[in-house]
């Protein structure tokens, strides 16, 4: 029996204990100590449930810290609903070594499962031209986030779920809820890790039949709106993060291309960039243009303005991944 284990069962006696004798003897006000003791008595059986309770007197117990990373995940994109069969789901979580592990070993399974989350976190880095060997996850995770490659919520989420994973190797309890939880999520999280780390290809090379969508596409195509303002506002953040992202695909050619070829890219970025400019300009250069094609034209032509954006990045992102 483990320390713990006896610190549960002597609280759980003497709280049972004080409780009969102090409803043995009337004379003494039962309801609100009794009441407590019998609480105290349940709580640290409750811990497989509950990792926070707070009683009187400020004795406090922590929630079960996964739960809570798995909500942030979902809130954050990192954990998507599933909408594939059950044949191909069970085939790609086979392929992590932490699904296979999870049931024999709990605490082996969420370090493996930290490490494969580290792993792609600098995979994802290295992608963008970012020196991983200078940086702690910790800060690796903010300079993913500072050049928009994460969202803030990506970035609370993973930093969360990193600090908490880490506790794994230091000998804390677990029950059957953690392999659940590994085997659940983990493999989801990986997918949207490696969904910025694919190439497509289809501009100057084959297709690969095995791509993911880009992020960027799941998470516009995914975008809840109800109300004309939301659909604009979902818009306007997907086009600022394309934007974002043919800035740091851009970024990283320059430094990757010999000097010729950087020459050769910097001119064809300022053609693309003028031609773009032009045609935005001359569209929207029509006066009363609300009038004249409707809400819904507007909409559909900052959508279009959006596209131009994402597939000039996603042929600099073939070039970078497939040519160099």
């Amino acid at each position: 029996m483990t320390t713990k284990r006896k610190t549960k069962l002597t609280i759980t006696i003497v709280a049972v204990l004080i409780a009969v004798t102090h409803i043995l003897f009337p004379k003494i006000n039962i309801d609100l100590i009794t009441v407590v003791l019998i609480v105290l008595a349940i709580i640290p059986w409750l811990e497989i449930l509950f990792k926070s309770v707070e009683l009187p007197g400020g004795l406090k117990l922590e929630f079960q810290d996964l739960q809570k990373l798995g909500d942030e995940a979902k809130k954050a994109g990192l954990i998507k609903p599933e909408t594939k069969d059950e044949e191909q789901i069970k085939k790609e979580v086979s392929i992590y070594p932490f699904v296979e592990i999870a049931e024999q070993n709990q605490e082996l399974a969420l370090v493996s499962l930290r490490i494969e989350i580290e792993k792609r976190l600098r995979d994802i880095a290295t992608k963008y031209g970012i020196e991983t060997k200078k940086y702690s996850i910790l800060n690796l995770i903010n300079t993913l986030s500072s050049k928009g490659i994460l969202s803030i919520d990506e970035n609370s989420s993973l930093r969360d779920m990193i600090i908490t994973l880490n506790q794994a190797a230091h000998g804390v309890e677990y029950d059957q809820r953690n392999a659940d939880w590994v085997i659940e999520n983990g493999p989801k999280i990986m997918e949207s890790l490696d969904n910025k780390i694919e190439w497509r290809g289809g501009k100057f090379s084959h297709n690969n039949p095995e791509a993911k969508e880009h992020w960027i596409d799941k998470s516009f195509r995914e975008c809840n709106w109800t109300t004309n303002y939301e659909w604009g506002e979902c818009i306007k953040k997907h086009t600022e993060l394309w934007e974002k992202e043919l800035e740091n695909i851009y970024s990283v050619l320059l430094k990757k291309l010999t000097s010729d070829q950087n020459q050769k890219l910097i001119q064809t970025q300022e053609h693309w960039k003028k031609q773009f400019d032009l045609e935005k300009d001359f569209f929207y250069s029509f006066d009363d243009l609300q009038h004249k094609v409707g809400r819904e034209g507007m909409f559909i032509s900052a959508i279009t303005f959006m596209d131009k954006i994402r597939e000039r990045t996603l042929e600099l992102e073939e070039v970078l991944t497939r040519l160099i």
